[in-house]
C-alpha cells in the first residue's frame, strides 16, 4: 500500500486540515507575545515548552502504536491538537500561552509518529523515499495554505481570532481519519517483509550510528535557534505581521517543490548520506548570510525572499527525507513505534536545547550573531 500509489493517497489527505492550522502556529504564537511586550527570552520559553513536551510524548505514543495501532493514536492527536489550539485563542499572557502550546505539542506528536508508523509499515523498501516525500508534500501544502491564510487575515484581524479559527480544522481530520486511515499494527507482518530484508533493520555500524546521531542532533539544535529567533527577528526588526507571515509563506510554497523534487535530488547526489551533508551546507551557509546582512528592513525582506526560501524550502526537505530514511531502513521489526518514538526523543531534545539556547544567546551577542552562529554548527 505506497502512499505514492494514487489508490491508497487517501488517508494522507486528511493531514491537510491539521496542516493548516499546524503551519502558522509557531509564528502566530510569536507575534501574539511579541503583543503581549514579551521579548526573545519569553519567545524562547514558549518554543521551548512545546519542544519539551515533544521530547517526552513520541516514547508514550510509539509505545500506544506499537500495542494499539494507527487509527485512534491518529485521531487522538488531531482532537487534543484542536483543542489546544482553541484554547490558546483565550491565552491571556505568556506563561498560559506557553503551557497550550505544549499541550498542544504533545498531541501533535502523536501525528507525526502515527504517519511515520504508517510510512514504514506500508512502503516498500525501494519507494521509501518517494512515499516519505510525497507525505511530506502533503503537509507542507497545508502549511503553505495555513501561512498564506495567515498572513492575508492578519491584514485585519488580531492573531487571537485566527487561531480560533485554525483551532477548528484539526478537528475535521479528527473525524475524516476515523473513516479514511488504515488501521495498522505490528501485526501486519506482510508490509514489513516488504519494507526490509529478513524482516530485520539494516546493520549499521558504531561509527555510522554515531555520524548520523551527531549530524541530526546539530541540525536540530541549529533550527531550534533560527526557527525560535527568525519571526521575532522579522517583527522587531520592523516589518509588519503581514511581510512577517508572507515571507514565513514563500518559504513554505519553495518547501513543496523541494518535496515534489527531493527523490531525484537525492538519485543525483548519490544517495541519501551525501544529499544529507550538500544540504547542511546549503542550509548552514543560509542562515549565516541571513545574520550577516540582517540590519535593515529591507535586507530582511530580499534575504527573506531569497536566502531563507533556500534554508526552509530546499535543504530542510532534502535533509529531512535523506536523513528520516536512513534512520526509517535502520528500524527493527515488531518495534518501529517506540524506534520511531526514540528517534523523535532525540530529535526533539536537541531542537528543546536549540530553543532554549536562542532567547540568551540574542541577548547576548544580538538575534543577527544568533543566526549566524546557527549557520555555522551546519
Amino acid at each position: 500500500m505506497d502512499i505514492t500509489n494514487k489508490r491508497s493517497t487517501g488517508w494522507v489527505l486528511t493531514l491537510l486540515p491539521y496542516s493548516v492550522a499546524i503551519g502558522p502556529l509557531s509564528t502566530l504564537i510569536t507575534l501574539e507575545i511579541a503583543s503581549l511586550m514579551g521579548g526573545p527570552v519569553d519567545v524562547g520559553y514558549a518554543m521551548a515548552a512545546g519542544s519539551a513536551t515533544g521530547i517526552i510524548a513520541p516514547l508514550l505514543w510509539g509505545f500506544l502504536l506499537d500495542r494499539y495501532g494507527s487509527k485512534e493514536v491518529l485521531a487522538l492527536g488531531f482532537l487534543g491538537t484542536a483543542i489546544f489550539i482553541l484554547a490558546l485563542s483565550y491565552a491571556p499572557n505568556v506563561p498560559q500561552i506557553a503551557l497550550y502550546y505544549a499541550a498542544s505539542s504533545l498531541f501533535s506528536s502523536a501525528v507525526g509518529v502515527s504517519t511515520s508508523f504508517i510510512l514504514v509499515k506500508s512502503s516498500s523498501k525501494l519507494r521509501l523515499n518517494e512515499s516519505y516525500s510525497m507525505l511530506n508534500f502533503i503537509n507542507s501544502l497545508g502549511y503553505l495554505v495555513g501561512d498564506v491564510s495567515a498572513a492575508v487575515l492578519s491584514g485585519f484581524m488580531d492573531v487571537k481570532s485566527i487561531l480560533l479559527i485554525m483551532g477548528l480544522l484539526p478537528m475535521v481530520s479528527s473525524v475524516w481519519s476515523l473513516v479514511s486511515v488504515p488501521r495498522i499494527t505490528n501485526g501486519n507482518r506482510k508490509a514489513m517483509e516488504r519494507l526490509l530484508p529478513g524482516g530485520r533493520g539494516l546493520k549499521v555500524s558504531p561509527g555510522e550510528l554515531v555520524t548520523l546521531y551527531l549530524a541530526l542532533i546539530i541540525f536540530y539544535v541549529s533550527s531550534g535557534i533560527f526557527n525560535t529567533l527568525y519571526p521575532y527577528g522579522l517583527r522587531v526588526g520592523g516589518l509588519s505581521r503581514t511581510w512577517v507571515m508572507t515571507i514565513i509563506s514563500v518559504g513554505m510554497g519553495i518547501q513543496i517543490v523541494g518535496f515534489m523534487i527531493t527523490p531525484r535530488m537525492i538519485k543525483v547526489l548519490g544517495g541519501n548520506s551525501r544529499a544529507s551533508s550538500r544540504a547542511l551546507l546549503l542550509r548552514g551557509l543560509s542562515y549565516f548570510l541571513i545574520g550577516l546582512t540582517s540590519s535593515t528592513p529591507e535586507t530582511m525582506i530580499i534575504t527573506g525572499l531569497t536566502l531563507y526560501p533556500l534554508a526552509a524550502g530546499i535543504a530542510f526537505s532534502t535533509f529531512y527525507t535523506a536523513s528520516s530514511v536512513i534512520v526509517f531502513e535502520r528500524l527493527s521489526s515488531g518495534e518501529e513505534g517506540r524506534g520511531l518514538g526514540a528517534y523523535n526523543f532525540i530529535t526533539g531534545s536537541a531542537y528543546l536545547a536549540g530553543s532554549l539556547a536562542s532567547g540568551y544567546l540574542a541577548d547576548s551577542i544580538g538575534i543577527g550573531r544568533s543566526y549566524m552562529v546557527a549557520g555555522a554548527m551546519l
